[in-house]
């Protein structure tokens, strides 16, 4: 199952315990490992939730793009009703990727979407779609692939097409 830009180097950080339990602080030092080896141009985050107001993130994120970095992050899938957004692909500095059909195009009814609460500049998000519904993934083990649905699916694809810009 190869993607977008096979030849990209990949580096990976668990964000999140096998009970998918997380905190702002274990993002704030992935993030802060990729800004001191300055060696990334784009981050994908398969990740979201609701707390636009958290400012620690919310102002990393603000810090790691004005690096030059690419931050891609998935929507969410709490569609298809409007004002679903996760952050932090709802923030204007991020390219927020919802799913779609992959044999329509349309966007897939789970896709989160809406205007980003607490702008001050009504924009409607997400930012693009990318399949998001039955796209094959590797397996773990990469011995065979498998169908995987959502904007965490549809995210990678989008940052592997800016890893080629």
């Amino acid at each position: 199952c190869p993607g977008f830009a096979p030849s990209s180097s990949l580096r990976i950080h668990k964000v999140f315990t096998n009970q998918q339990v997380s905190y702002t602080s274990w993002f704030l030092d992935a993030f802060n490992y990729l800004l001191y080896k300055g060696d990334v141009d784009v981050i994908n985050l398969s990740v979201g939730g609701p707390d636009f107001a958290d400012r620690p993130f919310g102002d990393k994120v603000k810090e790691i793009v004005a690096s030059g970095i690419t931050l891609v992050s998935a929507m969410g899938n709490d569609g298809p009703a409007w004002g679903t957004l996760n952050a932090p692909g709802d923030a204007v500095e991020v390219i927020g990727v919802g799913a779609s059909e992959a044999d329509s195009g349309r966007v897939a009814a789970i896709s989160s979407r809406g205007f980003p609460l607490g702008d001050r500049i009504p924009r409607m998000k997400p930012d693009y779609v990318a399949p998001g519904m039955g796209v094959l993934g590797a397996i773990p083990g990469g011995a065979s692939c498998s169908p995987n649905h959502g904007t965490s699916v549809a995210s990678p694809s989008v940052a592997g097409v800016a890893a080629l810009v």
